[in-house]
């Protein structure tokens, strides 16, 4: 069956890229597109950047058309400006914007956004009516358990979301104590799903495609989001789609797929994001495309003390004499 939102149309048990700062920019959406994700996420913005239009916060919210569908992430604990915020963000052209009520990092829930915002309920009722009620297209929002395992309040959240129209809804089912230490509580999911009447997403330590299909029998959800490990493993959509339409899934990926797909990575990234920055966004990503060969800090330190594109895509591309 297929999630219908609006004009937002995804296929049935949808995969979606979750939004994440410094990562989720166009070089690795479209990277990701090749993996045929349902939906994919661009990095989170803070609602105040935007109306300042500020040049770096309005570049991380570009939207390729061929990247669609696309949706967009907002923060902020203002209801005005996280509404004017959205509006904005509209006229960008997503298919969804989300409302950021889950983020743990300090550079959002300390300043009283993100998963700050669970301890004050009221708050988060009247930032979802306003972002609702200023956009024409679909809300959604993302948000966790509750501040700490003494405060949880989920389905008192889970009750607002319904009432304010929030259209769907990601649970990451941990604490905002927790941050990403333990396990991920699936239970909290299903119990959620038997009373949740708009669509329901999943998310939280989903790393191989047996855990996709997992949460998709444990818990009933009608969609999984997948973040970090869509970073240490750029394949996971395909293998996730693969396993779950067909049963089976290529684990092992050839070095030369590893050599041609980090080679488009850097090629985009430096089309994208100029030569300078995009060298350097990429260093954080070598690791994740060849973490199987073995002495890959060898080829790592070759290619972080070469400045010259040419030459450091020539190294990608001979990286097996590196890392013998």
């Amino acid at each position: 069956m297929t999630l219908k939102i609006d004009g937002l149309i995804l296929e049935d048990r949808p995969v979606i890229l979750a939004p994440m700062d410094g990562y989720t920019n166009i070089p690795f959406r479209l990277i990701m597109k090749e993996m045929n994700p349902s939906l994919m996420f661009t990095e989170f913005v803070n609602s105040d950047a935007v109306i300042h239009e500020n040049k770096k916060t309005i570049n991380k919210i570009r939207i390729l058309e061929e990247e669609r569908p696309v949706a967009i992430q907002i923060f902020g604990h203002k209801p005005e400006n996280m509404a004017e915020a959205a509006k904005i963000v509209e006229d960008l052209g997503p298919e969804l914007i989300d409302i950021n009520f889950g983020c743990p990092a300090p550079t959002v829930s300390g300043h009283g956004s993100g998963a700050a915002l669970l301890k004050n309920l009221p708050l988060v009722a009247k930032i979802c009516e306003k972002v609702v009620n200023a956009v024409k297209i679909p809300v959604s929002a993302k948000t966790r358990l509750g501040w700490d395992s003494s405060t949880i309040n989920i389905f008192q959240t889970v009750k607002i979301f319904e009432e304010s129209g929030i259209r769907m809804m990601t649970i990451h089912p941990r604490t905002k104590a927790q941050k990403f230490d333990g396990k991920s509580d699936w239970n909290y999911i299903r119990e959620i799903k038997k009373s949740i009447s708009i669509p329901l997403i999943g998310n939280g330590d989903i790393i191989t495609p047996e855990d996709a299909l997992e949460m998709f029998t444990l818990t009933g959800c009608d969609g999984i989001m997948i973040g970090r490990e869509a970073v240490k493993n750029p394949w996971i959509f395909k293998q996730v789609r693969d396993f779950l339409t067909k049963g089976e899934y290529f684990s092992d990926i050839p070095v030369a797929e590893r050599k041609r797909l980090c080679v488009k990575h850097f090629d985009l990234s430096i089309k994208y994001l100029g030569a300078y920055k995009g060298m350097l966004e990429m260093r954080k990503l070598y690791q994740n495309y060849f973490k199987s060969l073995p002495n890959i800090k060898y080829f790592k330190q070759k290619v972080f003390s070469c400045t010259d594109p040419e030459q450091i895509r020539a190294i990608i591309e001979s990286v097996e004499e590196f890392t013998c």
